[in-house]
């Protein structure tokens, strides 16, 4: 029997798609793949994290080490503070000790002047004038040993330097002889005040 294609189009003709076929091997494969993908984001994830507390950790020491230098400044300002402050206290009292000094100073020089003449013997002012930082004193000793004896003890005492013996001159009144002098000195300067204690 012959059929007739009465439309003119031939049926078309089915084709058959065949399924992947997924080889046995193929499957470990694809596990190790996997399996590498999340180990290797688990270390990068780690990682990750390891840096985050890193920086937390620096951002902290930053922040107390700024603190630190906060704290240190203050520190340095009232130690300069306080140096300062020592500084000026050091200068007034030095102030107070020269004028001390300076209110003391005539009397240290009679002091000094009544000692010397009384420790030596056969010798005696006659008067005493002061100009400056220099002294000029005029006496009358019954001998030169006398006279040299007085200059020694100014020389030895702190309040006179610079002792000289100006001149002198040999007088003869019944029957004794005298012998009148002039000794110019210079006044010490006043020895600086002793530092106070625990000073540098």
């Amino acid at each position: 029997m012959i059929r007739v294609n009465l439309l003119g189009v031939s049926k078309a003709k089915r084709r058959r798609v065949r399924a992947p076929v997924i080889e046995p091997g193929g499957g470990l494969v694809l596990g190790l793949l996997v399996g590498v993908i999340v180990v290797v984001a688990a270390v990068q994830w780690w990682r990750y994290g390891k840096l985050q507390e890193e920086g937390r950790q620096l951002d902290q020491q930053v922040q107390r080490l700024t603190a630190e230098k906060a704290e240190l400044a203050q520190v340095q300002a009232q130690y300069e503070t306080f140096s300062r402050r020592k500084e000026l206290l050091q200068a007034r009292i030095n102030i107070i000790e020269q004028l001390k000094a300076q209110q003391a100073g005539p009397v240290i020089l009679l002091n000094t002047l009544a000692s010397s003449v009384s420790a030596t013997e056969s010798l005696w002012l006659t008067g005493f004038q002061k100009t400056g930082a220099r002294v000029s004193v005029t006496g009358t000793a019954l001998s030169m040993r006398a006279v040299a004896d007085f200059m020694t003890r100014l020389k030895s005492s702190n309040t006179f330097s610079d002792v000289n013996l100006k001149e002198t001159a040999q007088e003869t009144a019944r029957e004794s002889q005298n012998f009148s002098f002039t000794v110019e000195a210079q006044i010490a300067a006043p020895a600086p005040p002793p530092a106070p204690a625990g000073a540098a």
